[in-house]
Parts: structure tokens; C-alpha cells; sequence
């Protein structure tokens, strides 16, 4: 490994590449790299720890607290991420997994249902006339 090689992998790692995309940019094995880049840290000539960069919200662009060493975060809320789904409906992966094919009793006509498999009825209204307004046969 050249020393041209050694302050590439330093200048990546700063940038926030992966051993995996320095070893294939360089030409060198990923092992090589990451065990590189580990013993000099672990010599103290550089330091691992890398400053995590405040992300914005995707919906609100309000900036975000990053937890080291947890999942990134794409929202400041819980509201700013149903908003933000709400308006991307396109991206919702509606595989056919989890559709579902029933026949209402109410009313006969066959309706579909993501994600819930235990739906009985194609509407609130059909569940309201099968529960409130249909006869009983023992005259109550």
C-alpha cells in the first residue's frame, strides 16, 4: 500500500465512504482497509470518533439531533412523518402480500383490504346495517 493509498483511506473515512467503497475506489481489500484504518486509529495517529452531522427533517427541514450509535433519523416528529407519508403515497410498497379479497355480507359486492386480515364488512355503513337494522328471527 503507497502512502498516496494510506492518506486516501484516511480522506474517505473522513468523508463518510465505507471500507467496502475505499477497497473497490483503491483497488485493495475491503479486510485490507478496514484493518488499516483500525490500527492506526487504535495507535492514536487519527481518531475514529467522527462528529455526527446534523440532519434536517424531511418534511418541516427543522434540524435534527442525531444519536451516536443509533438509527438516523429522518423527522423531528411523529407528525412531521405522517405528513410527509401522507403526501408520498406513490412510494408505499403495496405488494400483493398483504391485499386481501372478501365479499361484503351486507351488501354482496367484493371489495379489497391492505393490510387487514381480519375485515368483515367493504364499509362502516354495511356494519351499521348488518348490526342495527337487519331482523332477528326470534322476534326480540
Amino acid at each position: 500500500m503507497t502512502e498516496s493509498q494510506k492518506n486516501q483511506i484516511f480522506e474517505m473515512r473522513r468523508m463518510g465512504y465505507t471500507y467496502k467503497h475505499i477497497a473497490t475506489t483503491l483497488s485493495l481489500q475491503e479486510g485490507t482497509v478496514k484493518s488499516y484504518y483500525l490500527r492506526t486509529a487504535k495507535r492514536g495517529y487519527i481518531s475514529t470518533i467522527e462528529p455526527i452531522p446534523a440532519s434536517l427533517c424531511k418534511q418541516c427541514s427543522k434540524i435534527i439531533e442525531q444519536v451516536p450509535k443509533r438509527k438516523k433519523r429522518l423527522f423531528c416528529s411523529k407528525t412531521c412523518r405522517q405528513k410527509w407519508w401522507n403526501s408520498h403515497l406513490f412510494l408505499v410498497d403495496r405488494s400483493s402480500k398483504a391485499l386481501y379479497h372478501y365479499t361484503c355480507p351486507t351488501c354482496g359486492k367484493p371489495f379489497t383490504s391492505y393490510g387487514n386480515a381480519k375485515r368483515t364488512y367493504c364499509s362502516h355503513g354495511c356494519y351499521i346495517t348488518s348490526r342495527y337494522y337487519t331482523e332477528t328471527s326470534d322476534g326480540r
